[in-house]
């Protein structure tokens, strides 16, 4: 439905109903600003994520760029964790509106024409769904990399870390698989269970390390490493949680050796591989 303006009576009874009303049905609600020009006013909200509550201060949103031809809906959401409003702009002349991005939730369409100079209460539509009723299992991350079979060779030495080039994901439950960057990197913030395996053929008194790495960054995170007294084909593994913001936070899995200046990680899905899952 259209947004409309509520003035209470000047009333202590109707004052006290209306704060109530406020915190109750008012959270975000989209509205014109008093002197309407080219954003809307979001009224103050809040988001109970977990045992997280936020609060969240009135916002203002826009401009809004009017469509040079035709007409264009518009979309305002908030973000799910933040409740940080922004506008996902539609198409040129297309009754359907935008997609609502993931971690987002809906607050108003907003109607644009060519020759739309402000914008009124007549033309924003308020679609408030802050409660999602998707099942949990959505929102749940699986991930298991590995170099599918293909040894990863040329290697360098220690004090050189290599990157583990995972090139293939047989799970991959939150499609949270970059394949692209060979890395890890979730579509859902919170916190994340990590485990990381390098199997390498060793010879005597050589040692084989493996890492973890936030977006670039190992300083603070988990490093396993281990020493052979024989030849043979040893594995080293290591294992943390960490806190992922869901949009641009990643994981990378590196290696270390000493074995040869030319190394080889074994690419066997049961030897080398990297393992994720959401707990929280």
């Amino acid at each position: 439905m259209s947004v409309q303006t509520f003035n209470p009576t000047d009333l202590s009874q109707s004052a006290a109903n209306w704060a109530v009303a406020q915190r109750i049905v008012g959270p975000f609600a989209p509205h014109a600003q008093v002197s309407p020009d080219l954003t809307i006013a979001l009224d103050p909200g809040y988001l109970l994520n977990g045992t997280t509550l936020t609060e969240v201060k009135a916002q203002v949103v826009g401009p809004f760029a009017p469509p040079v031809s035709g007409f264009r809906i518009d979309r305002v959401v908030v973000d799910r964790t933040t409740g940080v409003a922004s506008v996902v702009t539609g198409s040129m002349s297309n009754l359907t509106p935008p997609a609502i991005p993931m971690g987002k939730l809906p607050v108003a369409r907003v109607l644009l024409q060519t020759t739309t100079d402000a914008i009124t209460n007549t033309v924003i539509v308020d679609e408030r769904a802050l409660f999602d009723q998707t099942p949990p299992t959505a929102s749940q991350v699986m991930c298991r990399a590995s170099l599918n079979g293909v040894n990863q060779t040329g290697v360098p030495m220690h004090p050189t870390v290599v990157k583990v080039m995972l090139s293939h994901a047989s799970i991959d439950i939150g499609n949270s698989f970059d394949a692209a960057n060979n890395c890890f990197r979730p579509n859902f913030p919170g916190y994340y269970l990590i485990y990381a395996q390098i199997a390498m053929t060793m010879t005597n008194d050589t040692w084989l390390g493996v890492l973890l790495k936030l977006n670039g960054a190992s300083a603070g995170f988990a490093y396993g490493g281990i020493s052979c007294s024989g030849g043979n084909r040893i594995h080293s593994t290591v294992e943390d949680i960490v806190y992922l913001n869901g949009t641009t936070d990643y994981i990378e899995m590196c290696g270390a050796q000493n074995v040869s200046s030319n190394g080889t990680f074994l690419g066997a899905p049961s030897l080398t591989y990297f393992f994720a899952q959401k707990i929280g």
